[in-house]
C-alpha cells in the first residue's frame, strides 16, 4: 500500500496594510498548497470574484502569477517557522498587501486538506474600489459627506498652493480644480454602486461558507 505523504497545517494571521479600521484573517491551510490555490483562498475568503494575480515576497525570492516556472510553488517548499513573516499582494493593479505571519503550525488530519478562516475582523474592502487609497477616501466620504468636498475650503486650498507657486500658471489651477471635482464624483459613484460600507462588519459563517463552496469546485475538478 502506498502511504500518502503527510502534511501540517499551516495557521496563519493576515494584516491588510494601509487600512483603517484594521482588516484581519486567520486562516488555516494546508503547507501543501501550491501558491495560486493560497491566493484562491484568500480572494474567496474576501469575497472576491476578480483576479489580477498576486506577488509574494520571502525570503529575500519575489513570486508572481505571472512567473510560470514559480507559480506552480506550493507553501512547504518555502519551509516556513513559527512567527516567521511574508508580504502577500492579492491584486497586483490595485496592490493590496498582507503581512502574512505565521501563527502554528499543526500536524494535518488525512483527507482534510481544506482551508479554514478561523477568525478575523473587520469588513473586506469592495474589490474594485481603487486600492488602500480608494478604499480610505470611500470610507472618509461616508463618513464626513459633503463637508469633505466644500467648494469655499477646497478654494482656500488651491489659493494658498497658487500663492506658494507663484510661478505656475493660472491654468495649473484650473486643471487641479477640475480633478478635485472629478475626484470627488468618482468617489460618490464607487459609493453609490458599493455602499453604504460597514468597515466592521466580518462573518466567520460567511467566509467559510465561500471556502466550502471553493473546496468543492477543487473536488470536482478533472
Amino acid at each position: 500500500m502506498v502511504k500518502t505523504p503527510s502534511f501540517k497545517r499551516l495557521i496563519v494571521r493576515a494584516v491588510l496594510r494601509q487600512v483603517s479600521p484594521m482588516v484581519i484573517r486567520l486562516v488555516s491551510v494546508s503547507d501543501q498548497m501550491p501558491l495560486h490555490e493560497f491566493h484562491d483562498v484568500f480572494r474567496t475568503i474576501l469575497g472576491w470574484d476578480g483576479d489580477l494575480g498576486y506577488i509574494i515576497r520571502v525570503h529575500a525570492q519575489e513570486i508572481n502569477s505571472f512567473r510560470r516556472k514559480t507559480r506552480s510553488k506550493a507553501l512547504h517548499e518555502f519551509k516556513l517557522h513559527r512567527q516567521e513573516k511574508f508580504l502577500y499582494v492579492c491584486d497586483t493593479l490595485h496592490m493590496w498587501e498582507w503581512d502574512i505571519r505565521v501563527l502554528d503550525i499543526q500536524e494535518g488530519v488525512e483527507g482534510d486538506h481544506a482551508p479554514v478562516c478561523v477568525g478575523g475582523r473587520g469588513a473586506a474592502p469592495p474589490e474594485l474600489c481603487g486600492g488602500p487609497t480608494g478604499y480610505r477616501l470611500m470610507l472618509k466620504r461616508q463618513r464626513e459627506g459633503a463637508a469633505m468636498s466644500d467648494p469655499v475650503r477646497l478654494e482656500a486650498g488651491v489659493q494658498m498652493l497658487a500663492e506658494a507657486c507663484s510661478d505656475q500658471s493660472a491654468r495649473t489651477w484650473d486643471l487641479l480644480r477640475t480633478v478635485l471635482d472629478e475626484g470627488f464624483q468618482s468617489i460618490d459613484r464607487r459609493l453609490h454602486e458599493l455602499g453604504p460600507l460597514q468597515p466592521d462588519r466580518f462573518s466567520l459563517k460567511e467566509a467559510n461558507a465561500r471556502l466550502s463552496e471553493l473546496a468543492q469546485r477543487w473536488r470536482l475538478r478533472p
